[in-house]
């Protein structure tokens, strides 16, 4: 447990959760953190926590997949994929249909991704002769 006295000072931060459709293709948008940054709400100082999309993908078949991104993976069915090209190659083809995004945004805990620390020091001198 926790200590009270620990949470003194603490920040306790909301997440900010936008949810929107999306149009998908194997190559566009080119990536969903991209397009997540995109719907950032207006004036907000808060990051990406997470990402995640789900929809339907259709093979050249007509067999219609139930497709999902999150946490940097993509699936079919509960198969990962590495990438939506791959999913395309091994449906035949894909479109993609009734996409959403969800995204969270979230202030990053105890300043964590900001600021960098200091420069490495100076060479010494030369010896004297």
């Amino acid at each position: 447990m926790i200590s009270p006295s620990f949470l003194v000072g603490c920040q306790v931060t909301e997440v900010e959760t936008v949810t929107t459709p999306l149009d998908v293709t194997a190559s566009s948008p080119a990536t969903f953190v991209g397009f997540a940054e995109t719907k950032k709400p207006e004036k907000s100082r808060k990051n990406i926590k997470s990402v995640s999309v789900e929809g339907k993908v259709t093979g050249e078949d007509g067999s219609e997949h139930t497709f999902k991104y999150a946490d940097c993976s993509y699936s079919v069915d509960g198969k990962s994929y590495a990438s939506r090209k791959a999913i395309a190659a091994a449906l035949g083809k894909a479109t993609y249909s009734d996409c959403s995004m969800t995204i969270d945004f979230a202030h990053r805990p105890w300043g964590y991704g900001g600021g960098g620390g200091g420069g490495g020091g100076g060479g010494g001198g030369g010896g004297g002769g």
